[in-house]
């Protein structure tokens, strides 16, 4: 007789994508800036993953995954050259979480300053203090 395996459930990666941009519109208004998932289409300026007006400058990009993947050079040129693709004329932005972690870090695509990771808390904090929102 062999013993019972269980069997883990499939992740359903749609499901957990909309519910990270959940999460993150919901930090975003937390810190006083009002955002919602934004409509998924095929990507582009017209479907970020979330949106905020009153960061208009901004194209978000959301990922959330198992481990941390912010020292990944694999990982972050797929996020950058996607963010940068659907961004337009907006600052493109990844913000990523994994789990065990509350906080929220945001990678800037900056082509003044190049690619550079802080937190939510500080990134909003940045915005508030400069003339020009990011």
């Amino acid at each position: 007789m062999t013993a019972p395996t269980s069997k883990k459930r499939p992740v359903n990666s749609r499901r957990k994508g909309a519910s990270a941009e959940l999460e993150f519109a919901k930090a975003l208004t937390a810190l006083g800036h009002p955002a919602e998932r934004g409509q998924q289409r095929k990507g582009g300026e017209d479907s970020p993953d979330v949106i905020c007006p009153s960061l208009p400058r901004v194209h978000w990009e959301v990922k959330f995954y198992k481990t941390c993947q912010v020292f990944s050079p694999a990982m972050l040129k797929t996020w950058d050259a996607q963010a940068r693709a659907d961004a337009g004329a907006r600052l493109p932005c990844v913000a990523h979480r994994w789990n065990g972690s509350r906080q929220w870090m945001v990678r800037a695509l900056s082509d003044e300053r190049g690619p550079y990771w802080q937190t939510l808390e500080d990134f909003i904090d940045n915005a508030k203090t400069t003339r020009s929102e990011p």
